[in-house]
C-alpha cells in the first residue's frame, strides 16, 4: 500500500524532539563508581536465569560502547548539518568520559575500577589492581569477577578513536593524545614509537592461528580469512589445535586447568580464543576509512572476504557474536560503505536483497524471536539506516521502503513535553552463549539511531530547508 511522504515539519519537530531528549538525558554529575558526567543511560540485563550470572534482573551500566556510539551518531550528524548547533555541548561534555575508557590508543568496554571483592583466596596484591567491570551489575563468585576483567577491543577502540577524529574535525582540538597518534611519520618498530591506528588492528588478525573460537567453528566458516580479531591481546596456543580440545576445554571451564579459566587481576580474553565477528570488522573498517588508512592496513582484504561470506551463505543471525540482532550487520556494512570503503559493494547488494524480502507490512523488521521478542523497532531502525546508506551510495532502493519504515518508526515514538524519545532495543549482547540471554538497551543510543535516520531520510528526499529551519 502506497504512502504519501511526511511533511518537513513533522520530521522536523521529531528530529529536534529528539536531540532535546538526548540532551536532557545526558548525565551532568559523577557519582564516582555509578554514574558519570557526559555519558547517557544504558542498562544491562538479564533476559533469564544463566549460570553464574544469576536470574532475569537489569541494571544501569557505563560503558564506552554507548557513550562513543552516541558521540559518533551525533558527530555525524553536525557534520552532516553544522546548523545544529544544540548538538556541540553534548559531544563537549561526552569527550572526555570516553578518554576515562582509553589506555593509550586502545579502549576498553569497561572502567578501571576498584573490584567488588576478594579476587583470590589468600592475600590480595598490594595494592590491590583496580580491574574491569560493570557499574551495577551484580557480580558474584571470584571467577564471574575475574572474567569480566576483560582485554581491550578492537570494536571500542575503532569507535573510540572515531570519536578522537571526529572531535578534532568539529573542535579543531588536539589533545596530547590525539596529537600524538596523528603526529607519526615513521611508524618503525621502535618500542618507545606508538603504532599507527591501523596496525592497532593488524596486530591481531586470523592468520597462522594455533586456536580457534567454537563460534566461529560452528556458525561462521572461513578458517583462516585474515580478519580483524575482536580482542586485542594473546590468546592461547596450542601445539596442534582441535575443536575436540576447544570443546573439551569449554566444558571444564570452572577448572584451573581450562584455558578458559581467568586469572585474578589479569585481562582476560574471554575463554581464552580469540574470535571473529563481521560486526566488529565491519566497525574497524568504518573507522580506517573514515581515518583514510583502508589501504595500509593488511586487515582489509580478509575483512571483506569474512564480511561477504557470511552475507553470501545468509548468516544474518550469526554474523556477529556480540550483535544478536540480524539488521545490526546491515547497518554496519552500511556505514563502513558509506565511509568509503567501496570494495563493500558486493555485500551490499545482497543485503539491501534481504532488506527489500524481509520488511513487513506495516514497514517494519523484525530479528528472531528470542531477540527481545523480535526487537521490532530496533531492528527497523537498522534496516532503514542500511536502506539510506545503500541509497546514497547508488543502489536501486525502493523509496516506498524507505516511506514505510520513517512511517513504522514514527508510530512508535514517544513524547514528553518537548521531547522525542524511542524504546532501547538490543544494540549489544554478553556474546557467544550469553548472545540471547545478557542484553544491553540504551533509550538514548536508540533515539541517537533514528535521530540521525530522520536526517539521512529528509536530505534524500532533497529538502532544502536545514534541520533546524534557519537560512
Amino acid at each position: 500500500m502506497a504512502q504519501s511522504k511526511i511533511s518537513f515539519d513533522t520530521l522536523q519537530y521529531d528530529l529536534k524532539g529528539a536531540l532535546q531528549f538526548l540532551a536532557d538525558a545526558q548525565c551532568k554529575e559523577t557519582i564516582e563508581g555509578k554514574t558519570y558526567a557526559g555519558e547517557w543511560p544504558a542498562y544491562m540485563q538479564m533476559h533469564k536465569r544463566f549460570v553464574m550470572l544469576g536470574t532475569r534482573q537489569k541494571y544501569r551500566d557505563s560503558n564506552s560502547f554507548t557513550t562513543s556510539g552516541i558521540y559518533n551518531l551525533l558527530s555525524e550528524m553536525y557534520l552532516t548539518d553544522t546548523s545544529l548547533t544544540q548538538i556541540l555541548p553534548m559531544l563537549r561534555a561526552s569527550f572526555h568520559e570516553i578518554q576515562s575508557y582509553a589506555t593509550e590508543q586502545r579502549y576498553n568496554f569497561w572502567k578501571l575500577l576498584p573490584p567488588n571483592r576478594d579476587l583470590q583466596k589468600g592475600l590480595q596484591p598490594s595494592p590491590v589492581p583496580w580491574v574491569r567491570r560493570p557499574t551495577h551489575f551484580k557480580l558474584r563468585s571470584r571467577y564471574i569477577n575475574n572474567a569480566a576483567n576483560v582485554e581491550n577491543d578492537a570494536d571500542d577502540t575503532a569507535s573510540g578513536n572515531l570519536a578522537g577524529l571526529y572531535h578534532r574535525q568539529i573542535f579543531g582540538e588536539e589533545t596530547s593524545q590525539l596529537a600524538a597518534i596523528d603526529s607519526l611519520v615513521d611508524f618503525s618498530n621502535t618500542s618507545e614509537r606508538r603504532l599507527a591506528p591501523f596496525q592497532l588492528f593488524d596486530t591481531y588478525l586470523d592468520t597462522l592461528r594455533k586456536n580457534r573460537h567454537w563460534y566461529n567453528y560452528l556458525f561462521n566458516g572461513c578458517a583462516h580469512s585474515g580478519a580483524y580479531m575482536t580482542w586485542l591481546g594473546q590468546e592461547v596456543a596450542f601445539k596442534k589445535w582441535s575443536i575436540v580440545k576447544t570443546f573439551g576445554h569449554n566444558q571444564i571451564f570452572y577448572l584451573k586447568q581450562s584455558i578458559c579459566y581467568p586469572k585474578p587481576y589479569l585481562p582476560y580474553l574471554p575463554y581464552g580464543t580469540n574470535d571473529v565477528d563481521a560486526v566488529v570488522n565491519a566497525n574497524v573498517l568504518t573507522y580506517l576509512a573514515q581515518k583514510g588508512e583502508l589501504a595500509l592496513s593488511k586487515g582489509t582484504t580478509g575483512a571483506h572476504r569474512f564480511i561477504y561470506h557470511q552475507a553470501v551463505r545468509k548468516r544474518w543471525s550469526r554474523a556477529g557474536h556480540y550483535y544478536p540482532n540480524r539488521y545490526h550487520f546491515h547497518y554496519a556494512v552500511s556505514r563502513a560503505l558509506a565511509a568509503g570503503d567501496t570494495a563493500l559493494l558486493p555485500t551490499a547488494r545482497l543485503m539491501l536483497q534481504h532488506l527489500t524480502e524481509s520488511q513487513r507490512q506495516a514497514g517494519s523488521y523484525r530479528s528472531r524471536s528470542r531477540v527481545n521478542h523480535g526487537d521490532e523497532l530496533q531492528s527497523t531502525t537498522y534496516a532503514l539506516l542500511a536502506l539510506l546508506n545503500f541509497k546514497n551510495m547508488g543502489l536501486n532502493v525502493p523509496q516506498s521502503s524507505l516511506n514505510r519504515a520513517v512511517n513504522f518508526l514514527r508510530s512508535q515514538r514517544q513524547c514528553v513535553d518537548n521531547k522525542v524519545f524511542w524504546e532501547g532495543g538490543v544494540y549489544f549482547s554478553g556474546g557467544t552463549v550469553v548472545r540471547n540471554v545478557l542484553y544491553f538497551t540504551s533509550d538514548a543510543y536508540t533515539t541517537a539511531l533514528v535521530a540521525q535516520a530522520l536526517q539521512k531520510y529528509i536530505m534524500q528526499e532533497n529538502l532544502s530547508q536545514s534541520i533546524t529551519g534557519r537560512d
